[in-house]
């Protein structure tokens, strides 16, 4: 390849990043003249609803590379569903659509969406973590979410509300009006929220919460964080639950690409999913000191994760996926992947050609199971799955049952 075509291709991120910030500043000044005209004709809705824009605008703009970035899909999302509401109010003015109310409810749900995804990002801000990190309770994650998503809304509608009050001239607020918006943004908001449960298995929120969160992981201390569970990990040594990898695929000894090393790492998450999960740091030797896994043999952290996950889905299965979780994490020039494992409820395999092996922890060991031993783990591991639900059950229905008392109230003898 000449010079020549190395420039082109070299200049070519430089000329993306141009043509985003300029599109950034396009759309800035469009709010800005909303803004200006909603003010004119005292439409307090439109007025109000440019604040969060022209807030994630400017923060895109003009903040620093290390100060915290909101991704290039939201962005539109939101910049979208405002202009889209203002085109609305502008063919109603124009009796070009005689009654705009369902098309506002549409557009009220959008900014549900939009206020959900930004209430999905607040959460794990505050929790300084990826999704599925820490194990965390999606039940609550949802409630933050609506929450968050409904007070961000009501908060905006107080200030259209005081703006009319204190400012002559200026459009009132109708509390029909306000409980039809905000019903449609409930809704908005729990859309996120049931695509929030399915994140795990189709990766939906790659371009909105997962890239947000990884920009801005040391802005937002999550690296931080992760770094201190893994030496918190460390100091435990190896376990059942925890298993040290010095590579993924670079044989140290040779320094060239090598299956087994692959294979290795592999058959230790299989064990894990088939017995009680656990923690594998690649990048740590067996003494417990941080090497770095092998990064140099790619050409970027991405491609790094990119192969391990299709390393897992062709040698483990796509199936398996959602009990799978894995992170890279820097120790300065370092890079260590933390992958976590849940006990998954089937019988895991590792794929070696056409031939599938089981693999089990045994303390700090990973072995195989073959034949009947094989066979006599899945059944006791199966019975004593039952054993658990069983025992829960017969807890939960203990605990139902009232305390007897006698007609003078007392629970027993007297």
């Amino acid at each position: 390849m000449s010079d020549t075509d190395g420039s082109v291709f070299g200049d070519a991120p430089k000329r993306l990043r141009r043509f985003a910030r300029w599109m950034y500043v396009s759309m800035l000044l469009i709010t800005f003249i909303i803004a200006l005209a909603a003010l004119g004709f005292g439409e307090t809705r439109d007025l109000v609803l440019t604040i969060p824009v022209i807030i994630v605008l400017a923060m895109t703009i003009f903040t620093e590379r290390k100060s915290v970035h909101i991704p290039p899909a939201l962005i539109i999302m939101m910049c979208l569903t405002f202009y889209i509401s203002t085109a609305g109010r502008i063919m109603l003015s124009l009796d070009v659509m005689s009654d705009v109310t369902l098309f506002m409810l549409v557009v009220n749900f959008l900014v549900g969406v939009n206020f959900g995804l930004l209430s999905l990002i607040l959460v794990y801000m505050f929790l300084k973590t990826m999704p599925g990190v820490r194990n965390e309770n999606p039940m609550l994650v949802t409630f933050f979410v609506m929450a968050a998503s409904v007070a961000i809304y009501i908060f905006l509608r107080m200030i259209q509300y005081y703006i009319a009050v204190y400012w002559a001239g200026m459009e009132q607020l109708n509390l029909s009006t306000l409980m039809d918006e905000t019903l449609m943004v409930v809704l908005g908001s729990a859309v996120v929220c049931l695509l929030y449960y399915e994140d795990d298995k189709h990766n939906l929120f790659k371009y909105t919460l997962d890239s947000f969160l990884e920009i801005n992981s040391e802005a937002l201390g999550i690296q931080d964080r992760e770094r201190e569970n893994v030496l918190k990990l460390i100091e435990g040594g190896e376990s059942e639950k925890l298993e040290f990898k010095s590579t993924l695929r670079t044989n140290l000894e040779t320094g060239e690409t090598d299956k087994r090393m692959e294979k290795a790492v592999l058959k230790t998450i299989v064990a894990f999913l088939n017995s009680n999960g656990g923690n594998l740091l690649i990048g740590v030797s067996d003494d417990g000191s941080i090497c770095g896994a092998d990064l140099e043999s790619f050409d970027n952290k991405d491609k790094m994760g990119l192969h391990l996950t299709n390393l897992i889905s062709s040698k483990i299965g796509n199936g398996f996926l959602p009990y799978i979780t894995f992170n890279l994490i820097d120790f300065d020039d370092r890079v260590v992947i933390r992958v976590r494992c849940d006990p998954c409820p089937l019988p895991v395999f590792y794929k070696d050609g056409k031939t599938e092996i089981f693999y089990v922890r045994s303390g700090p060991r990973t072995e195989e199971l073959t034949g009947t031993t094989l066979l006599g783990y899945v059944k006791n591991r199966e019975n004593d799955k039952n054993l658990k639900k069983i025992k829960k059950r017969f807890s939960d229905a203990e605990s139902a049952i009232p305390i007897l008392r006698d007609e003078d109230g007392d629970s027993g003898a007297s």
